[in-house]
């Protein structure tokens, strides 16, 4: 059954999350952006197309890179903090966009509303990465696209166990990310097919979240006789 919107918000309001976090988010990224970031988002943002939903809007550096001319832009957020700064941000020309509060495990929408699903560094701090992929996929159209940009666990044995035991304090500094999350792999176990469209190990983040990947991830076609 659908959540409503104001179970979903008030499931929100147990997101992790505090107004000196929002304040900080966008400077502790600044580096990040101008040294590739904002191309990344551009490239992918640019790419939406129809009913689209962006899952962790944040504080909206999404918001400048939509197209004109779509059908719907929902911008779901769950920290209050952040929602409050995404408020604030003015959208593109002929963009109106709808701000809803809600957790990605519990999206308050119909199953198959939108054509594009699209976030930018989110799996890594939901709850339940899976429970947010189910979701994801229920609210796609037949033939929808989910566009992502995650950090994601390392290759690199040295790496990923650094990430492994900074699991836990990065969690808490850092508003419940993991540091150390497999999402590629998660997303497939999902049901998704999974194109990863670029991978990048020298952005000026911290070691803990990196490397970054992009792709497009669509649901499996069920197969006959599966119920």
């Amino acid at each position: 059954m659908t959540a409503t919107r104001q179970e979903a918000e008030s499931a929100a309001d147990l997101v992790p999350g505090s107004s000196f976090s929002a304040r900080i988010y966008e400077p502790f990224l600044w580096l990040g952006e101008k040294s590739g970031f904002r191309r990344w988002r551009r490239k992918l943002i640019s790419q939406v197309s129809g009913s689209v939903l962006e899952l962790g809007a944040g504080t909206g550096l999404n918001l400048a890179h939509y197209p004109a001319g779509l059908e719907r832009l929902v911008l779901v957020e769950p920290d209050v903090h952040k929602a409050r700064l995404l408020a604030q941000k003015t959208p593109p020309e002929g963009v109106s966009p709808e701000i809803v509060r809600a957790p990605g495990e519990m999206l308050p929408f119909e199953d198959d509303t939108f054509d594009t699903v699209v976030e930018t560094l989110v799996l890594c701090t939901v709850a339940d990465p899976e429970k947010t992929a189910a979701e994801i996929r229920r609210v796609l159209k037949p033939g929808g696209r989910f566009l992502f940009m995650e950090h994601v666990r390392s290759d690199k044995p040295r790496l990923g166990r650094l990430q492994d035991r900074l699991e836990n304090p990065w969690k808490k500094i850092a508003d419940g990310c993991h540091c150390n999350r497999r999402t590629v792999p998660m997303l497939r176990g999902s049901g998704f097919e999974v194109e990863v469209t670029a991978e990048q190990d020298k952005f000026p983040m911290p070691p803990v979240a990196r490397p970054i990947v992009s792709g497009i991830a669509r649901p499996a076609p069920v197969a006959a006789g599966a119920s």
